[in-house]
């Protein structure tokens, strides 16, 4: 990953962050679809964290004739 603002926030220390969320907006199949993913930090008993991706279609899209 090249040096930026997004870099800089994956690697920072993440001591006292409690969640991390990533949203990417996309088309997939002519849907404008919000898709975010969630980094828990709330650990679970054997120590790994809670990570979850979701998708929302938000509308359709089509394409200009022009």
């Amino acid at each position: 990953m090249k040096e930026g603002p997004l870099k800089l926030a994956t690697e920072e220390n993440t001591k006292g962050v409690l969640k991390q969320e990533l949203i990417t907006y996309k088309v997939v199949n002519g849907m404008l679809t919000k898709q975010t993913v969630t980094r828990n930090f709330t650990r679970t008993k054997d120590g790994d964290y809670l990570d979850t991706v979701s998708d929302e279609p938000l509308c359709e899209v089509k394409e200009n004739a022009g």
